[in-house]
């Protein structure tokens, strides 16, 4: 367990290097960074001053090394828009992407389990037990921001069942976690459905079935043996939800990280850009670590692979 602890670690801290690199490259391919952050028409003594202040003037390669060092840290310049630590606005905002975010995997989760079930545990069922996977794949066809307008659309302006935008009330949550949920629902629902057919051919499951078992209890034995590939989908898609609430929160005006990235970027803040940008690279990294070890828990012929390979 702990050989696979350290291969899965080293891993992540070669990704987490690899994505920063990528971001230190990507803010200085354009030149001077403190170009763009100043105002327009900004005086070049003005610009100067401004590159001085955050470190732009210094070589290359040690802005790399301090930009890094920042980075695992946290520390980042002020935000130009708020007049505070960067980061700290980013983590005053995590709240509420976080809980969208849980919400709307938590709902695309048991939903998947639901269909995967109903559509995957019957080999006898036709186009009567296939409509619930129909749906799915309609869902997966639409893009997320037409979804969300639709759902304005119908529960919000013509029914008054729910509200457009914010964060005021409780059901505040509803539209944009079902909107999300649409996004995620189908490759949990696909891949699970899939597993668990594969499961219940296998031979553990025809002998269950020969020895008398129920079916509610033989499904529930190849449920479980489909998991594993269901949580790499989950983790993935996890991650991609930490990233992705861009298009939904600003759909919805969700008060969370995605619309701060928006927001950051109408302002030219730049060091409020970066630090959103860094933290959701480490939230996506963190959530894939959680998931690898996940696999070990789940599968112990996980921890063992390398030391088969050997």
């Amino acid at each position: 367990m702990i050989r696979f602890l350290t291969r899965r670690l080293s891993l992540t801290l070669l990704a987490v290097w690899g994505a920063l690199s990528a971001v230190f490259l990507v803010l200085h391919s354009s030149g001077d960074p403190a170009v763009m952050m100043a105002p327009i028409g900004a005086p070049p003594e003005k610009v100067a001053q401004l590159s001085h202040a955050l470190g732009y003037d210094r070589p290359l390669a040690e802005q790399y090394l301090s930009f890094f060092g920042d980075a695992l840290r946290g520390h980042f310049p002020d935000s130009l828009t708020f007049q505070q630590p960067a980061m700290e606005v980013v983590l005053q905002r995590l709240g509420a992407t976080t809980l969208l975010a849980g919400v709307a995997l938590a709902a695309a989760a048991l939903l998947a389990l639901a269909v995967g079930v109903w559509t995957g545990s019957r080999e006898d069922g036709g186009a009567r037990r296939e409509w619930p996977m129909w749906l799915v794949f309609l869902a997966q066809s639409v893009p997320g921001f037409y979804v969300g307008v639709l759902l304005v659309w119908i529960f919000g302006v013509r029914l008054h069942w729910l509200p457009t935008s914010g964060a005021t009330t409780a059901a505040s949550i509803v539209l944009p976690a079902a909107t999300l949920a649409c996004g995620v629902l189908p490759p949990l629902a696909r891949v699970f459905r899939n597993n668990l057919r594969g499961e219940l051919a296998r031979p553990y499951s025809r002998t269950g079935t020969a020895l008398g078992m129920s079916r509610a209890r033989v499904v529930r034995h190849a449920a479980y043996g489909s998991l594993l590939p269901t949580v790499t989908v989950l983790g993935l898609e996890a991650g991609a939800l930490l990233g992705g609430t861009v298009i939904v929160e600003s759909v919805f005006s969700w008060p969370g990280v995605g619309q701060l990235a928006v927001t950051a970027l109408q302002n030219q803040d730049y060091p409020l850009v970066l630090a959103d940008l860094t933290f959701l690279i480490l939230a996506f990294v963190l959530v894939n670590l959680i998931v690898d070890l996940l696999y070990g828990v789940l599968d112990p012929r996980v921890r063992h692979q390398g030391r088969g390979n050997r």
